[in-house]
């Protein structure tokens, strides 16, 4: 019976992939609202010049041969000959002359150069040509309101300095980086300077505790390796004094269970530092399971474990009005180790090292957010790394596609109000490949409703819609209550079972959260809405949470 076990564990798709697969899955899903930022957009402060009273059939005019625009720096030539050029050789009013300095003061504007105006000087057009003079902004300093932020943060948060041009873009992504941190609520305002043109860029700060916590009781484990688990984590920030923050968390099963041996443990600690564009962050996770396996004739105990390290680099190429666009690459290192009756096994542990660029788009809507991310990930054989296990003919070395696209929308039903969630995760890869890398369809991080019974593949994707209602309770004094109403589906290639060629999934999932300060509670119910005919189409869940922040 172990030495048929032994075999299994060589595929793919063995039992150990799947479980690290799923534990990796968790930590990354605890971890997630934990490492979340603020995207920060303030063009909307800033509304464009609309000159009033224009009266283009107006008879007072005066004839124009050239106009010419000095003090540019930041636009070509061209760009400002193709606003000038409809008024050259003319008979223009003063509104046409609003309207000129007007749409250079615009094409400022609109490109995040908030304090820079162009203007006329008195002047005679009896020489026919109209002089137009541009003052560009420029940020006369950069300071902490009551010095909540060092002058090291400041420097480090804010890509621009003093006496160069202010842009907004600039001072958003600033802002962003200050707000990484959740002890900051960082906002500004645009002071004049002391000299013309210039801006002194004062930042406010609401100061809080340099470290969070919480502690959380859940039962989303699964039946192998522990369902009620207990998790904690912790996050400190600026402990160095340059923006850096760090998060630990960890969890474990707790309580019993049927199986003789049902265990599962994790650890993560993520540490992150923006700088000016750019963002760093250098990642640790260990995930380790144990669990019996019965068999016909004996019973015996397996376990594994995994240890993942990766850094990323992120970096802002473009920042709009209302979109930004960032370049991502990273390095991971993955390494897997599964043991039978304390027996190391070779050809089912391995190390990997992964290889990713990523392109991701984000649009700030007027009631919403639009999201995109497309990944290319590569496995490499350096150092060492695992590439091939000749007797199992088992090919470590991929690539691998992934498409992630969601939109996020508040709107009215009526008086109620709603915010609906949709996300969409594609995978695509040539070759088989590892179920620790590959695509899982069911779950609590995918369909929901199938947590116990899901699709392991490399070719397929699944799309999740939530419908988050506030709503009003009795208990309304003590805290927020909001209910839940999501519908997920999802499909994938079946590579373990060779007669079939895909097949694809659907649930649903009902709940509600109470938030009262810092505790909350949910529970949701998930019930499997259709399931291909080797999965038990009568798969239920009902999920409870209970989390306390400190």
């Amino acid at each position: 019976m172990i030495s048929v076990s032994v075999v299994a564990q060589e595929l793919p798709f063995s039992d150990h992939e799947k479980q690290i697969k799923q534990g990796n899955d968790r930590i990354v899903n605890e971890n997630r609202p934990l490492l979340q930022r603020q995207d920060i957009f303030l063009q909307d402060l800033f509304s464009s010049d609309d000159p009033s009273g224009v009266d283009a059939d107006s008879d007072v005019c005066v004839q124009v041969n050239t106009v010419k625009v000095t003090g540019v720096t930041k636009f070509s030539t061209k760009t400002i000959e193709n606003l000038t050029q409809p008024y050259h050789q003319r008979c223009i009013n003063l509104n046409h002359v609003n309207q000129l300095v007007t749409d250079l003061s615009n094409l400022y504007l609109n490109a995040g150069f908030v304090t820079s105006r162009a203007y006329i000087n008195p002047q005679h057009l009896s020489t026919g040509v109209l002089e137009i003079v541009v003052l560009e902004g420029f940020i006369e300093a950069i300071e902490s309101v009551h010095e909540t932020l060092s002058e090291t943060q400041l420097s480090l948060a804010f890509p621009t300095t003093k006496q160069k041009l202010l842009n907004l873009r600039d001072l958003e992504q600033g802002l962003e980086n200050l707000n990484r941190l959740g002890k900051n609520q960082a906002t500004m305002s645009l002071v004049p300077g002391n000299t013309q043109g210039g801006t002194v860029v004062s930042v406010q700060n609401r100061l809080g505790d340099g470290w969070r916590g919480s502690i959380g009781l859940n039962n989303t484990g699964v039946e192998d390796t522990g369902e009620l688990q207990l998790d904690a984590n912790l996050s400190l920030d600026n402990v160095l004094g340059i923006n850096d923050n760090f998060v630990a968390s960890l969890s474990s099963n707790v309580g019993e269970h049927d199986l003789p041996v049902a265990e599962s443990r994790s650890v993560s600690l993520v540490g992150s530092l923006p700088y000016h564009y750019w963002f760093f962050r250098l990642s640790n996770s260990y995930f380790e399971y144990e669990q019996s396996v019965l068999g016909n004739n004996v019973d015996f105990t397996t376990r594994g474990s995994s240890f993942n390290s990766s850094f990323e680099a992120d970096v802002t190429v473009y920042r709009g009005q209302s979109q930004k666009l960032n370049v991502k690459t990273s390095l991971s290192r993955k390494e897997s180790k599964n043991y039978i009756e304390d027996i190391f096994l070779e050809t089912s542990s391995r190390t990997l090292y992964l290889w990713d660029l990523s392109a991701s788009y984000l649009k700030h809507l007027r009631k919403g957010t639009l999201t995109a991310d497309f990944t290319v990930s590569k496995s490499v054989p350096w150092f060492g790394a695992t590439e091939q296990l000749v007797s199992a003919e088992v090919d470590y070395q991929f690539t691998k596609y992934t498409l992630d696209a969601g939109i996020s929308r508040h709107m009215k039903w009526g008086e109620q109000s709603v915010n609906l969630s949709s996300q969409m995760h594609l995978l695509y890869s040539p070759e088989v490949i590892l179920a620790s890398e590959g695509l899982t369809v069911g779950g609590r991080y995918s369909v929901r409703g199938l947590s116990q019974r899901a699709l392991f593949g490399y070719r397929g994707g699944y799309l999740r819609n939530d419908f988050l209602f506030p709503v009003s309770t009795p208990w309304d004094q003590f805290g927020q209550t909001q209910l839940m109403l999501g519908v997920d589906v999802g499909a994938s290639n079946l590579p373990e079972f060779p007669d079939e060629n895909s097949d694809w999934v659907a649930g649903s999932a009902l709940g509600f959260t109470f938030l009262h300060r810092d505790l909350s509670v949910s529970f949701t119910y998930a019930k499997a809405l259709r399931t291909p005919d080797f999965i038990d189409d009568s798969q239920e869940e009902l999920d409870v949470f209970v989390r306390m922040n400190f």
